[in-house]
Order: structure tokens, then sequence, then C-alpha cells
């Protein structure tokens, strides 16, 4: 590739590597056993033996590495992060002729709602996430905008330009590495280096004129695509328009973990992803030592050489059989100490630990029975600053690129709101609401409305509080009329009959005693 198109910005440079491991450690064991050396470093004899596929050292690094366990707690904990954070949809307002994006804002038909999930788990994973808008070329969707959305690791290169007391700092250029597997017959797929990029103008630096100002880039918006081997043109460029209007910026958003700024964050995870990696180096070793203490070696003095009667090389244990040279034959088996094993376990227990602290401390939103619902709220509020100020950020980052989108087809752009759900107390609701309740039966001046009020905030209820007396006076007509049974006013004709004919048999009857009150009474 020519032209420096594939050249990464140093910021992007210095943080590439915290992407690679937080990216391998949310994709689990096996791609973190697949980096090899990268995360396990062999041992010395290892390296002495060769650790190339085919020397000896390699077969014993493999078993090495086989035998050892990746913790698959990062991946746990962003999808445990993710439901707290979509426990609730968010709330998104658009201008009218925006409402079609609603349900349909990717190219692969995702909802905004779906679209703001894909935004926060990336920021779960990398801490790093790009957004474009673009149009449809062709197809029945022809002149549609659409958002796509870029993992942390794609945006390698761009230019925020430069700021005045007037002007904010307005993207020039940024550039998307696009690489990807194309099919390039029926069945073969091939990787094939892509760049997309976008730029105002020519793309060159702006420089402050005399007066300190900052100008406008020469031009509109443009977009271009280099394949691996070309060299970029610049009169390749071609400036996207909707119904013929360009856009005077790059309707491209950077959103990290707490700011929307194309400097990449620190991955919030990367403390547990650090951990994880310290455990599966732990691990490897304790269970090489483990290994290594359940087979001993045998050790012969004075046989002659290391071959055995039938001519075969004696290989027992661990590694193999130790010959000494010595008159006075002996035979034993010996084997690796095992009083560094409780020490072992015991760090490994402790990161664990450590381990399992880092990832669900954002996840305890269940009080204690002494725990007042408020008081919950609390604790959990200051737990989760960081979970709120990634989904706050997520959503703003999404309303930037709308409202730039919503400029560019003539729409108010301040019309597009993007508010994410931030209760991540899942329990509270219910306790709350038997706080109030037994609060006023106690005689506090609070109001079954004002109650009803807080059951809607707290998401026991949705429903109006008039409609919830409507069902209320339903269910106490329904109770009254199971506790009442079949109404009795009507009568059954017979049993009135029944009734008549028995006071005319008792009044018929001239030896029975009036007085007679019966054996019963």
């Amino acid at each position: 590739m020519t032209a420096g198109v594939d050249t990464k910005h140093p910021l992007f440079v210095a943080r590439e590597p915290d992407l690679k491991i937080m990216r391998d450690a949310v994709e689990g064991e096996r791609q973190i056993k697949e980096a090899g050396t990268d995360y396990l470093k062999p041992t010395s004899g290892m390296i002495e033996d060769g650790i190339l596929v085919g020397q000896p050292g390699w077969a014993t690094y493999d078993a090495y590495r086989s035998r050892s366990r990746y913790p698959d707690l990062v991946s746990e904990a962003v999808e445990s992060l993710l439901g707290v954070m979509h426990r609730k949809p968010p709330t998104i307002e658009l201008p009218e002729s925006m409402e079609h994006m609603r349900e349909r804002v990717t190219i692969r038909g995702e909802s905004m709602d779906m679209l703001l999930r894909r935004i926060n788990e990336e920021q779960l994973t990398t801490g790093r996430v790009g957004l474009i808008g673009d149009v449809i070329g062709t197809g029945d969707r022809e002149g549609e905008l659409y958002v796509a959305m870029y993992h942390g690791e794609k945006p390698i290169n761009w230019d925020e330009g430069a700021s005045d007391a007037d002007e904010p700092n307005k993207l020039q250029l940024v550039v998307i590495d696009e690489t990807a597997d194309e099919r390039t017959d029926t069945f073969t797929w091939e990787e094939k280096k892509k760049y997309r990029v976008l730029m105002l103008g020519d793309g060159q630096p702006v420089e402050s004129d005399e007066n300190g100002d900052m100008p406008a880039p020469d031009g509109p918006y443009g977009v271009t695509v280099v394949d691996d081997g070309e060299t970029f043109d610049p009169s390749a460029i071609e400036a996207p328009h909707i119904q013929g209007t360009t856009s005077e910026e790059i309707p491209f958003v950077f959103i990290n973990t707490k700011d929307v700024v194309p400097q990449p964050d620190a991955p919030p995870l990367l403390g547990l992803a650090n951990l994880c990696l310290a455990i599966y180096r732990g691990e490897a070793d304790y269970r090489q030592a483990l290994f290594m203490q359940g087979q001993d070696t045998l050790v012969t003095i004075g046989l002659a050489n290391a071959e055995g009667e039938d001519g075969e090389k004696v290989r027992v244990g661990a590694n193999a059989h130790i010959n000494i040279p010595n008159v006075a034959g002996d035979a034993k088996y010996i084997g690796v100490e095992s009083d560094g094993l409780p020490e072992m376990r015991s760090a490994l227990e402790n990161d664990y630990d450590r381990a399992a602290q880092r990832g669900g401390q954002l996840l305890d939103t269940v009080g204690g029975d002494a725990e007042s619902g408020e008081a919950l709220r609390i604790r959990v509020s200051a737990k989760t600053a960081t979970l709120t100020q990634i989904a706050i950020t997520g959503a703003f980052g999404l309303q930037s690129l709308l409202r730039i989108l919503a400029r560019w087809m003539g729409a108010d752009p301040d019309a597009v709101i993007v508010t994410p759900h931030l209760d991540f107390v899942a329990s509270a609701g219910s306790k709350t609401i038997v706080e109030l309740t037994t609060a006023k039966t106690l005689g506090a001046p609070l109001s079954w409305e004002t109650i009803h009020e807080r059951a809607q905030e707290e998401g026991v209820t949705e429903i109006g509080f008039e409609e919830e007396k409507e069902r209320l006076m339903a269910e106490s007509e329904d109770e009254a009329l199971n506790l009442r049974g079949p109404d009795t006013d009507e009568g059954d004709p017979e049993d009135e009959d029944d009734s008549e004919d028995d006071d005319d048999d008792d009044d018929d009857d001239p030896e029975r005693d009036p007085n007679d009150e019966g054996e019963d009474s």
C-alpha cells in the first residue's frame, strides 16, 4: 500500500495493544491460546529445546499451554453489564422526516435500540466506537441514509483540525481500516485489505490565517475507498449527496467511555483482562507442577548406557529415564517436590477472588433485608458511576451523529434527543412501594396518587392512577360477588313452591303442637 493511507495515528499506535488484549479476552480461551507466546511465555528449558513447530520444545510448550485454563470472566462481565444497562429501553426522539430510521437505521435492518446496545457493548469491550452516516447507493432504498458502526480497532487515523475562540474542533480527516474476508468465487474466501478515507475538501491540513482564525476547508465532505495495491488518488474522492445536497461536515463520530473525541480511552475492563491473563499464566505453572508431581522419573545407577535390553530407549515419567554410571547398581523413582504447590494454589485463589470482585462489583444491585430501596439506589449509583458515564456517552454519541444527518437532510437537529436508561437497580421498586405504603398506614402525609407515581418511576406499573383505580374497583366488585355468592333476590321458583308447600303442610297437620320445637332444639 502506497501513499501512506495505512498510516496509523500515534495515539492509536499507543493504545492498539490494549485494544488487542480486550478483543482477545472477550473472544475467550481459544483465542487467547491461539495467540501462543503473546500471552503465555515458554520456560527457559522449552526455549533451549526450540519452540518452533516440529522442534522438541514445541511439543512440551503445546502440552504446557493446553493444560492451562483461561477464565472467561471478561466476556461474562460484558454480557452481564450490558444486560443491566438495557434492562429498560432508551428514549429516542426524532423529527418526522427521520422517523423511518427508528426501526431500520443500519444496512442490516437494525433498530436504533439495537444499535445503541451494540455501541455500549463495544464501549465495554474496547472503550472505543466509530459511527458513520452514509447514503445507500443502489437498490430499493437508494438515496436513504443509514448508520454503520466500526469496532474500536478500525478507525486508525484522523485529524480533528485546530480550534480557535469562535469555532470548536471539526474533523478534517478519518481513515478506517475495512480489511475483511471476501468471497472470491463460489466457495473460497480471501482476506482483502482496503481503507475508507473520509475528508473535507482536499484533506490537507488547515492552517490559521494572519488573524489567527481557522478558515473552513475548501470543499464539501467526500469519501473514497482504497484497495490493497492501489495508490490513494484525491481525484477519486466523491461527495455523497441527499437529493443533490452535500454535507459540510464529516458524518463520523468517535465514542469513547467518557467523551466523544478521537483520542482513544483506556478500555474500562482492561484491569480485569490483565488479571485474567495473570491467572492464565499462574494456571499454566500450577498445572504443570501438578503434572510433574504426578509423573515420577526413573533413575538407574550403574547401567552401562541408557538403552534397555531390547535396544529401545527407556522413557519413564514426565520426561525420560536418567542414568547415573556407578559400579554399585541401583534404581529408583524421583519426583518433583510439592512444597510450593499450596502457595501457588493460594495465589490463584486470591487472583480468582479479585477477578470476581472486579467483574461483579458493578452488578451488585440486590440489597440486604434491612436495606431500603433509596439506600440501595444510592449505593448502586456510587458503584455504577463508570457504567452510567458509558451509557450517557454512548447515547450522546449516537445523538451527535443523528444530528449531523439531520442537518444534512435539512431536518431540525435539536429535535433529535437520545436519552439512555440509567436506572440500574432492578430490585428496589417493590421494596420502596412497601415502605411508602407502610408509612402511609402509620400516618405519614402521603396520598395514594403520590405512591402510585413513585410506583411508575420504579417500573412497578405503567398505567395511570385513574386507570389503576378503575381496576381496583372492578376487583372489589368481583371479590364482593365471590363472597356474597349467587344473587338471591330473584330466587328459584321451585324453591318458593316447595317453601309454600312446606308451610301449608305444617299448618294442615292437626296433630302438630305449635310449641314443639323438635328434639334437635
